[in-house]
């Protein structure tokens, strides 16, 4: 069962300012840059991201119908981390049996309590992750 979309809500117009600094230098955290299928505008949402077999794994606490999710599955989007720029070339929604290996033990812990079962595995273009970000 997803996170509630008013916490989705509050996320994005309070905390996501606040957690912006961390997002840059983190290796846990990543930025996701993209379009909205709609409005057009550009959007950053910040993850939480693993590494599994060379692609990102981030966990969908607010279920893969969220707005950001549905604008990467749509295209044209890219992931910054730690200052790198990596281009987004295909994602999946994937379950647990995929993404849990990535994950360690108390990160499980904490979604198997939030009951997230759905993931985003991105895989980037190969040789993005050298290039700087903005």
């Amino acid at each position: 069962m997803p996170l509630p979309r008013v916490v989705a809500r509050f996320n994005r117009r309070y905390t996501n300012r606040f957690i912006e600094p961390i997002v840059r230098r983190s290796a846990g955290f990543a930025s996701v840059h993209h379009v909205g299928r709609r409005s057009g505008s550009e959007f950053r949402t910040p993850v939480n991201v693993f590494d599994l077999d060379g692609d990102l794994i981030v966990a969908l606490t607010y279920g893969a119908s969220a707005d950001w999710v549905q604008n990467v599955l749509a295209g044209g989007a890219h992931v910054v981390r730690r200052g790198a720029t990596m281009e987004i070339v295909d994602v999946a929604v994937v379950g647990r049996e995929t993404a849990w290996p990535a994950l360690p033990w108390f990160v499980r812990g904490a979604l198997r309590v939030l009951r997230v079962r759905e993931f985003a595995r991105l895989r980037t273009a190969p040789g993005t992750a050298a290039t700087t970000g903005p």
